[in-house]
């Protein structure tokens, strides 16, 4: 293999925003807080978020160092809204009756310094 590195492009860079954003926008479907780009319809797989968001910090920890600084702020913030978000779902899932029906949109919780602080959004 040879130690030739090659520059990222601006194409390259822009691959790597979508595949982030890719993953995110997929975790957010599967924490049922957007509705599934296919179906439109709102379907939760909680374990599918936990992979996506798995994949995302994977992606993370392997890119520290090597991002520009929107980049990073990029996948920093995707991967904390996500794993607030689907902490609150766990506790959620944890605290709901069974068999209890949920009629209203989903909460979204927007982390302390992107606004106010913590705050649960109603649709």
């Amino acid at each position: 293999m040879s130690d030739e590195k090659f520059e990222l492009t601006s194409e390259a860079d822009y691959r790597f925003l979508s595949l982030v954003m890719s993953l995110a926008t997929a975790a957010w479907s599967q924490l049922g807080k957007v509705p599934h780009p296919v179906s439109q319809k709102i379907e939760k797989d909680l374990e599918q978020a936990r992979i996506s968001i798995e994949f995302l910090r994977m992606l993370q920890e392997k890119t520290e160092g090597n991002l520009s600084i929107k980049e990073q702020e990029l996948i920093d913030n995707a991967v904390s809204d996500l794993e607030l978000n689907f902490a609150d779902e766990v506790r959620k899932t944890e605290s709901a009756p069974e068999g209890a029906a949920t009629d209203k949109g989903p909460d979204i919780i927007i982390p302390p310094g992107v606004s106010k602080g913590p705050e649960i959004l109603k649709p």
